[in-house]
């Protein structure tokens, strides 16, 4: 019986310990992708001056070439004009696949008031795509 004892507190230590370490796995691919977002984002406010190459750092070789540091200028003012100045964003969804992963934020902006900016991420943890996209709100009643 004792034997029996011992030997279910070990198989539930062990599975409590991998449990832990895949979880360090998810947090250091979330960590980074976290990272990687809040420049980019951060940057859109031209006012704190965050460098392109800081931001770049984050981007795959693809993304790099699809946004150079001129087509980050281009974005700056077009998400400026379209959407107005960010007054908050949130995290809303972080997912996992095996070929990279999805993070999913919602925004709000002075002239959109709810904006899904969607981030996506190769294997390596380099952001690959991002889009931004308004939101209809349908007001509640109607």
């Amino acid at each position: 019986m004792m034997k029996k004892f011992i030997a279910l507190i070990t198989l539930v230590c062990t599975l409590a310990f991998s449990g832990v370490c895949l979880a360090g796995e998810n947090g250091t691919a979330l960590n980074k992708a976290e990272r990687t977002v809040d420049k980019l984002i951060d940057s859109l406010d031209t006012a704190r001056n965050i460098g392109y190459s800081d931001i770049a750092k984050g981007f795959s070789a693809d993304l790099q070439q699809k946004v150079p540091a001129a087509g980050l200028a281009a974005l700056q003012k077009q998400i400026g004009a379209q959407f107005g100045k960010l007054n908050e964003y949130k995290m809303v969804s972080f997912e996992r696949f095996d070929q990279g992963d999805r993070a999913i934020y919602l925004a709000g902006f002075s002239r959109e008031k709810v904006v899904r900016m969607v981030f996506v991420f190769d294997k390596d943890g380099k952001m690959n795509d991002f889009a931004f996209t308004p939101v209809n709100v349908e007001q509640a009643g109607k």
